[in-house]
């Protein structure tokens, strides 16, 4: 179970100073650009989709790694625990991916449902 947490974490931050990389390479384009920065809702469906990623990544190497180490010789099992800990981490790294769709979604409503005179 150690050597699943060590690779968890020697995998999972990278990743997430990779997150925090293209996030800031991102609002650096935009700011070279002159383009406006994005709504407050869609900064928040882009973010939970981000964190949904990282979840679902995570919880995959929660259970990947010890397959992994095994087939490379390591002595590695996994648990029931740890299988356990990386199905709820999928599902929740899944359910911030469907609630970033759903954000998407109902912003792309409201913006087609204005009228003309709401436009000018």
């Amino acid at each position: 179970m150690e050597w699943a947490v060590v690779l968890l974490v020697l995998e999972g931050i990278p990743f997430l100073a990779w997150i925090y990389y293209l996030n800031h390479k991102k609002s650096m384009y935009l700011l070279e650009r002159g383009l406006d920065e994005p709504s407050q809702s869609s900064l928040r469906a882009e973010r939970r989709l981000l964190n949904g990623i990282f979840l679902l990544t995570a919880g995959a190497a929660m259970i990947l790694t010890p397959l992994a180490a095994k087939s490379i010789g390591v002595e590695a099992q996994l648990s029931y625990e740890l299988l356990l800990a990386g199905i709820i981490v999928i599902c929740c790294g899944i359910s911030l991916i469907i609630g970033s769709k759903i954000i998407k979604s109902r912003d792309e409503k409201d913006t087609s449902s204005k009228s003309f005179f709401d436009l000018r």
